[in-house]
């Protein structure tokens, strides 16, 4: 891959601001998911929900809302009384693995509060939601009507997008072979390749080599 094709194809992406440098790629796997961000703050309904395995870039799809939002984002397992006042007056909460929640009665008070506060309301869950045994029946039909949206693992395309635009970030155009290369080699998450192009990037300036190959079979023995 030369310079302008490089270039060309960062063009080609369209994409949201995810934590902090990096951004959220849209493609075939997740355009519904994205259709949600397009229109916020006009959403239809309360909000919805996003079920996919891990890997499939749930969490990036919500740090971009949060981004987007000024919303607050916090993992199921993690929600207290406590807090619930502070987080349901957020105009956008996004709680993630839903299927790992504690108390339903507390996820039942958060659902009601966003719906009297008129905010917003996204879930992410490794499962999909008719798989979660909800014991409440009021709790149930209220996450059961919002819209469900499934994502998949991330096909070869989205992945080589990631990788160049990964690079691209850190101000760093490698070759076409590279790239092919890594997809050959590595966790096929999100997650794991925006780590895994940090971890190159920062060892390539430390030993003031260009990323080829041999440079990832020697080092990363890829």
């Amino acid at each position: 891959m030369n310079d302008s094709d490089s270039k060309q194809l960062l063009l080609n992406l369209r994409t949201f601001p995810s934590m902090g440098r990096e951004d959220y790629i849209v493609s075939s796997i997740n355009k519904d998911a994205v259709i949600w961000l397009d229109i916020w703050p006009n959403w239809p309904s309360l909000g919805f929900i996003v079920c996919g395995p891990t890997g499939s870039g749930k969490s990036h799809l919500a740090s971009a809302l949060k981004t987007l939002s000024h919303g607050f984002i916090i993992e199921a397992k993690n929600l207290e009384e406590s807090k619930l006042d502070d987080i349901t007056e957020n105009k956008c909460l996004i709680i993630e693995d839903i299927h790992k929640f504690k108390s339903e009665k507390l996820l039942l008070h958060i659902y009601n509060l966003m719906v009297e506060r008129k905010n917003n309301l996204m879930f992410t869950s490794n499962l999909p939601i008719s798989k979660i045994n909800f014991k409440l029946l009021d709790l149930k039909s209220r996450i059961l009507s919002m819209p469900q949206i499934n994502i998949g693992l991330p096909d070869d395309e989205l992945l080589k997008s990631l990788l160049v635009k990964q690079f691209a970030d850190k101000g760093v155009l490698v070759d076409f072979e590279v790239i092919n290369y890594l997809i050959k080699r590595i966790d096929r998450s999100f997650e794991s390749i925006i780590k895994m192009v940090s971890r190159i990037n920062t060892l390539s300036l430390e030993k003031s080599k260009k990323i080829t190959i041999p440079f990832l079979k020697n080092v990363f023995k890829l």
